[in-house]
């Protein structure tokens, strides 16, 4: 079974029915049970699909006793991990979702059996074309760590190096494909009324969320964007990358080091500090100046770093896991990213009021006075003091791409993803140091590219290029001299 979304690919109905009719009801039931059933079949006009006789499973007293946010993320566990990942996306934006149900679906988890080893040798032996007792010195008979799309095994290769075998279930490829589909066709069913109640696209955002889950499903992909972010950092002392065994990897098998140390959020405990001689102010300082080195100076960053993805080795070594969900900014958004934190230091809602509108494709027919006007009031909000200590960077980033949505501008692909990067390591190091002032970290990155615009170098270099791009550099200098003498001072 070969369906993607997105792609145009003619199926008739029948057909159709026949291939999702097992899945939808499955889906159905379980919604049901939760409470939705005739509410949610009467919005989606499933008889129109399956005819008026199709059924439904009836809903459970004990159910109502439970919250709305908790039924919602129990339904999610229990259809599986193609909608368990598009509720933990559903939980970074806040421009769809009320944040009683953000904290909901920050919850959720792979609840998932492990299946049996015999299908990972099996599956192990055929994509690396060997028997498991040539392939591994030592292969244990139970995984140590499983999830919804894959478990993972502790195993020796041939020359007695210890490592993690990351292996697919069996066919979770076709199930997400079905379950894509069918969020596909849940966005066409509601999407006139989510773009006049949300402002939003539904046929856009399951198509964003199937090309992110696609790579997510090919671990060739996870296997490249570690050999990426290694070359970023080909001597920075406070970072360990994952070694990658490309030899021992596939599309469904990744086979990396065993990495020791402990969870970033352990490294509180007195014991382990002693244990693994680890500082944890130093542990919060230096994870937050890695993500934002990740953000600033290579465009290239960590999508996901929560507790669970980022190891402490000893000496206060910072090693992220999990390199599935990698997010890329280019050196205009890069730049852009730098204006916005200047623009809030400063207070200078012109400054972001222009920002917003490059990052949102140019804002043609945005009325310019009522932005500027809700950029003022969010200033307010979230600059506080004349250092800006409390200040939140990746709730604020969240804003910015609500008011993006909010006045019907196109932001970058991978903004949302940023916000939530940031707000997942700013909370994460609040917990490990909640001294720790990211602002205060981030302010030399945002200067350095202030300084790097206005760089002989570069102007030469854009006047060889175009001299549209040398009106924009003119008209942009006298503002960025200015931002950068106010942004010293404020800090001095």
């Amino acid at each position: 079974m070969n369906i993607s979304v997105g792609k145009k690919k003619q199926v008739s109905p029948l057909t159709r029915k026949f291939l999702y009719l097992q899945r939808y009801i499955e889906i159905l039931n379980i919604v049901s049970t939760y409470g939705w059933g005739s509410d949610l079949v009467a919005k989606l006009d499933f008889k129109s699909l399956f005819g008026e006789r199709f059924k439904f499973a009836k809903e459970l007293d004990a159910i109502s006793k439970l919250s709305e946010g908790e039924r919602i993320r129990r339904a999610i566990e229990e259809l599986g991990p193609t909608f368990v990942k598009f509720g933990q996306m559903l939980s970074t934006r806040p421009d769809l979702i009320s944040q009683e149900l953000i904290e909901e679906l920050q919850k959720l988890q792979d609840n998932v059996p492990t299946y049996p080893t015999e299908d990972a040798t099996r599956l192990i032996e055929k994509e690396l074309g060997g028997s498991i007792d040539t392939l591994f010195k030592e292969f244990p008979d139970s995984p140590f760590a499983a999830a919804s799309m894959a478990q993972v095994y502790k195993a020796v290769l041939p020359d007695g190096a210890e490592v993690a075998v990351k292996v697919q279930r069996p066919s979770i490829d076709k199930t997400i494909e079905i379950d894509l589909q069918i969020l596909q066709d849940y966005a066409r069913r509601t999407k006139k009324r989510s773009q006049e109640e949300l402002g939003i696209d539904p046929e856009t955002l399951v198509s964003e969320f199937a090309r992110a889950i696609r790579k997510e499903l090919n671990f060739k992909i996870e296997a490249g964007n570690v050999a990426h972010f290694d070359s970023d950092y080909p001597d920075e002392p406070t970072l360990h990358v994952l070694k990658v065994y490309k030899e021992y990897s596939t599309e469904k098998v990744l086979t990396m080091e065993l990495i020791g140390g402990v969870k970033i959020t352990d490294s509180t405990k007195p014991e382990v500090q002693e244990q693994f001689r680890i500082d944890p102010k130093l542990v919060a300082s230096r994870a937050v100046n890695l993500v934002l080195k990740q953000i600033f100076e290579h465009g290239y960053f960590h999508g996901d770093p929560h507790p669970g993805n980022i190891r402490v080795l000893e000496d206060n070594i910072i090693c992220f896991l999990d390199f599935g969900m990698m997010g890329t900014l280019s050196a205009r958004l890069r730049e852009q990213l730098a204006d916005i934190l200047i623009g809030v230091v400063t207070q200078d809602e012109r400054k972001l009021t222009r920002t917003i509108l490059s990052l949102g494709g140019g804002g043609q027919g945005v009325n310019e006075e009522e932005l500027e006007s809700d950029i003022a009031e969010l200033i307010k909000t979230y600059a506080f003091g004349s250092t800006l200590d409390d200040f939140d960077l990746g709730a604020f980033l969240g804003e910015i791409s609500d008011l993006i949505t909010a006045y019907d501008l196109k932001g970058p692909r991978d903004f949302y993803l940023l916000g939530k990067a940031m707000s997942s390591i700013q909370g994460v190091c609040a917990e490990v140091d909640p001294d720790l002032n990211v602002m205060a970290q981030a302010k030399p990155y945002a200067e350095q590219l202030a300084v790097e615009r206005m760089d002989p170098k570069r102007a030469i270099k854009e006047i060889s290029n175009s001299a549209l791009e040398v009106g924009k550099l003119m008209l942009e200098l006298p503002y960025t001299l200015n931002d950068l003498l106010t942004l010293v001072k404020r800090y001095e």
